[in-house]
């Protein structure tokens, strides 16, 4: 009972204040769980080649996991090539990023936007984002 006696309206303002200040710091953890849903193996439309997503620090980045003849020959696909760099979450996508074509090493924007679990959309551009070439990804299936 001596507790409920001693809280008075300052004890109950600072505790409050000490509970929303914790508030931002619950809410960081769940926003970097939401854009680590990127993260892994993304197979290009044609399936043949298929980069890997990895974070470093709080940005984002892709490079060529596997090649196919078509990827190698056409484009100019290299393994563990460099594709995407500096990509930020910014709580609906990942922007902010450039793309470097592999053969050509032309730097072009990036984003990219969940459409679900297993398909995701990368929009690359130069200059202006209404000139635009959208690419679907999606993830491969388990065996």
């Amino acid at each position: 009972m001596t507790f409920f006696r001693n809280f008075n309206y300052r004890n109950w303002y600072i505790f409050s204040l000490l509970l929303l200040s914790l508030l931002p710091v619950t809410s960081k953890s769940s926003n970097d769980h939401t854009a680590d849903q990127i993260l892994g193996r993304w197979l290009f439309p044609a399936k043949g080649s298929s980069v890997e997503v990895y974070r470093n620090g709080d940005r984002y980045f892709a490079r060529i996991a596997d090649v196919s003849t078509t990827g190698s020959q056409v484009f100019g696909l290299e393994k563990d090539q460099l594709l995407m760099r500096d990509l930020v979450f910014d709580g609906k996508g990942w922007t902010g990023g450039e793309l470097i074509h592999p053969k050509t090493g032309h730097h072009f924007g990036v984003e990219l936007k969940m459409v679900d679990a297993q398909t995701m959309t990368a929009t690359v551009y130069k200059g202006y984002r209404w000139l635009h070439k959208e690419f679907v990804l999606t993830r491969p299936t388990k065996v």
